[in-house]
């Protein structure tokens, strides 16, 4: 009985011992996870250079009054005083931009010459990097064309419509009024990076399809999708991946173009939708500390 007694004894110090030793080895694990020595802003913006806003009463940022807002958007933005600006090219696509900027830069185009100059990378990320005597602009884009209307059929998809029309709906309105009304330009981004609108983009994109299941993708690109692959039982989570893989590429082109160019401060100038994931993304970074555009666009 005694022998039995010691040992029950014995037992209970071996294991009050290892979960000792566990409990150190987590707080060694906390004290080692690096520190942010990189921020990262992401400006998430509709894109400017298509024609539903060249040719709206209002919506064209080349007219002399927009021009204007433009130039104060990027003294705002300027004093986030990045050191990298990267724009929604691909990196594939890096030497046209490349040849391009340094022709900008050299003063022997101007971007309202250009075909897309009213685009926000031209307007905001050109600008800004030629102010700030940054010798590139760095292409972060992974293009993958899917269109976010291929999830149309499954269970549950009333309630994934329902909620996507919400945010068609909300959308909408402050769009019309840029394009048709003259609502200024910081007020029209400040309310596309507002973090309630960031975080129904997210829940609209990357969360509700996967309440959708049993389906089938319409008219999905053969290039980008791969329907002997996708799974009809996951359909709505088959979705989410899609999108979600081309962040994540995006992200990998942001970090490495970071690592490689040993930039400090990161503005990042692309699509709304990107604005709403990419954070995310970096927030479980430790390496990287996020900058809401709020801060800046007041």
């Amino acid at each position: 009985m005694k022998t039995l007694v010691l040992l029950a004894g014995l037992a209970l110090t071996v294991v009050a011992a290892s979960g000792q030793d566990l409990k150190k080895t987590a707080r060694e694990v906390a004290a080692a996870r690096p520190k942010p020595t990189v921020e990262v802003m992401v400006l998430g913006s509709t894109h400017f250079g298509q024609n539903s806003y060249k040719n709206a009463p209002t919506g064209d940022l080349l007219s002399a009054p927009r021009q204007r807002e433009v130039a104060e958007i990027n003294r705002l933005l300027l004093k986030f005083r990045p050191d990298l600006i990267m724009i929604e090219n691909t990196p594939e696509e890096q030497p046209g931009v490349d040849s391009l900027y340094a022709l900008y830069q050299a003063g022997k185009v101007e971007l309202k010459d250009l075909e897309y100059g009213r685009a926000e990378r031209f307007q905001f990320g050109y600008q800004l990097a030629k102010t700030l005597g940054h010798p590139r602009i760095f292409g972060v884009d992974c293009y993958e064309s899917v269109s976010n209307r291929i999830l149309t059929q499954g269970d549950n998809i009333e309630e994934f419509q329902r909620e996507a029309g919400k945010f068609s709906a909300l959308g909408k309105e402050p769009d019309a009024a840029f394009r048709e009304r003259n609502l200024p330009l910081k007020d029209f981004l400040v309310f596309l990076n507002d973090p309630a609108v960031l975080d129904f983009t997210y829940r609209v994109m990357f969360v509700n399809p996967a309440r959708v299941q049993h389906g089938r993708f319409a008219n999905p690109p053969a290039q980008y999708v791969d329907t002997a692959f996708v799974n009809p039982r996951y359909i709505g989570a088959e979705y989410i991946s899609l999108f979600y893989e081309r962040d994540l590429k995006v992200y990998s082109n942001i970090v490495t173009t970071q690592q490689r160019e040993k930039g400090r401060r990161i503005l990042v100038i692309m699509g709304q939708r990107h604005a709403a994931v990419l954070p995310k993304i970096f927030a479980h970074d430790p390496q990287y500390k996020v900058v809401p555009v709020g801060r800046y666009l007041r």
